[in-house]
């Protein structure tokens, strides 16, 4: 009896935490020739405000421009060269996100290709309903081969 109502209880506090839900910090960014550009945020979709971003030459491990990104997690950093850069940002409780910075060919389209490659990169991190009943069907999927297993080795 007692050992139902633990395992009761634990799935309770499984179902009803919203301690359990875990989050990342997410960048994307682009090269126009003159500025790498971008965006930060973390995997609630909350923007990575006031954090620290560095960006690498994607061959070479030497730091080649460093800033902040403002309050709504965009970031533009100075950066001259034909090359792609490695961009990394560290936010808070530890957590790092890197991308590459590829050149994108028009400075004119930029802005705009820098609001579709947004959207794309929000779309694409997003956590949806599909997403949450498939890791719960997965897990129930789990617990139904490990009770299978049990059931015959106990019959042994």
């Amino acid at each position: 009896m007692m050992k139902r109502l633990r395992l009761f209880i634990l799935i309770l506090s499984v179902l009803f935490s919203s301690n359990l839900l875990a989050h990342g910090l997410l960048v994307f960014a682009q090269y126009d020739g003159q500025k790498i550009m971008g965006k930060s945020y973390y995997t609630d979709m909350t923007p990575a405000a006031e954090t620290y971003i560095e960006a690498y030459a994607e061959d070479n491990p030497k730091l080649l421009v460093s800033g902040k990104t403002d309050r709504e997690g965009f970031f533009s950093l100075p950066a001259t060269g034909d090359h792609s850069y490695k961009v990394v940002i560290e936010g808070m409780e530890g957590h790092r996100a890197e991308t590459i910075a590829n050149k994108v060919s028009s400075s004119e389209q930029s802005d705009n290709l820098l609001l579709i490659r947004e959207d794309i990169a929000k779309l694409r991190d997003k956590i949806y309903l599909r997403d949450i009943i498939g890791g719960i069907g997965y897990i129930f999927g789990i617990i139904g081969l490990w009770s299978l297993w049990h059931s015959r080795s106990s019959k042994k």
